[in-house]
């Protein structure tokens, strides 16, 4: 039998700093003092998203069975989150924008400020990189209220 627990938070400034102290709180409650930062980092970078593009109330799981520690962050926006691609040539990427500064590219209408090629805006858009190389398993999961993206960890 697993454990759980869940925190709810308006999409507010503070709801990442509010979230990283629920999971830390919980993870270490749960005997797995190891796995706080990685579980802190990734779990501020889901909710980040969650207050910047889905803007909706957001529900924070945390779960551990099987030797599986699993957090989840829910919102109630159907959009599925998107990952971004590596930057290659910032400065390159700069000097095209600001070439094109008049103009307004068709893009997300989530990042239609400094947005530029395939990794999309410059100075953001990285967090599920970072979710992607640190976790063990990610995803996201269409719920019929919106969805969850969640990543896993393997625990002793």
């Amino acid at each position: 039998m697993g454990r759980q627990a869940r925190l709810d938070v308006d999409p507010h400034p503070m709801a990442a700093r509010q979230a990283r102290e629920f999971v830390s709180a919980t993870v270490r409650k749960w005997g797995m003092p190891e796995q706080v930062e990685t579980v802190q980092l990734l779990t501020s970078e889901l909710v980040t998203n969650g207050v910047l593009h889905a803007r909706t109330t957001l529900g924070i799981s945390v779960s551990v069975a099987n030797a599986e520690l699993t957090v989840e962050v829910h919102d109630h926006d159907l959009r599925p989150p998107i990952s971004r691609g590596q930057r290659i040539d910032l400065l390159g990427d700069i000097d095209e924008l600001l070439e094109r500064a008049a103009d307004t590219p068709e893009v997300d209408e989530r990042h239609t400020t400094m947005h530029i090629g395939p990794a999309g805006a410059i100075g953001a858009g990285r967090g599920l990189l970072l979710v992607e190389t640190l976790a063990d398993e990610w995803g996201v999961a269409r719920e019929a209220d919106g969805k969850s993206v969640w990543f896993r960890l393997h625990v002793a």
